[in-house]
């Protein structure tokens, strides 16, 4: 695993989750601490960046593992399941309340009972773009 490669992937998800927080899917609480001292807004930097890697990690190992699948349907499948897990990942830590970590808003799409369910997908699916395509 090529650690530069996969800081550059953890920049391009960062870019990727800014965008969703317009659109109002996620929050980033770690931004409202760059206003307060350079030192708390330092440490919220890096511990996003640290966040971000592990899930970096994560998308490349569950990309690679879709890369293997000859066959269409599977990686089609497995592909979407993966999407799934990546928007499930980030999830994990806002239902963890880990601090300086992007937050999903799982009313982003409305009440129902799938709500969250689609809100995950559409949520890991760019994500899991980026693994499945570059490289």
């Amino acid at each position: 695993m090529n650690l530069g490669s996969l800081w550059i992937k953890a920049l391009v998800i960062i870019v990727l989750l800014i965008l969703l927080s317009l659109a109002g899917a996620i929050t980033f609480p770690a931004l409202s601490i760059l206003t307060g001292s350079t030192t708390a807004g330092v440490t919220g930097i890096l511990f996003l960046l640290a966040a971000m890697l592990i899930l970096s990690t994560i998308g490349s190992l569950i990309g690679k593992g879709i890369k293997t699948f000859k066959k269409p349907l599977e990686s089609v499948l497995l592909a979407f399941i993966g999407a799934f897990f990546m928007g499930a990942a980030l999830a994990l830590s806002a239902i963890l309340n880990i601090p300086y970590t992007a937050h999903v808003n799982f009313t982003w799409l409305g009440s129902t009972w799938y709500g969250p369910i689609l809100t995950l997908l559409f949520i890991g699916a760019p994500l899991m773009m980026i693994f499945l395509v570059v490289e």
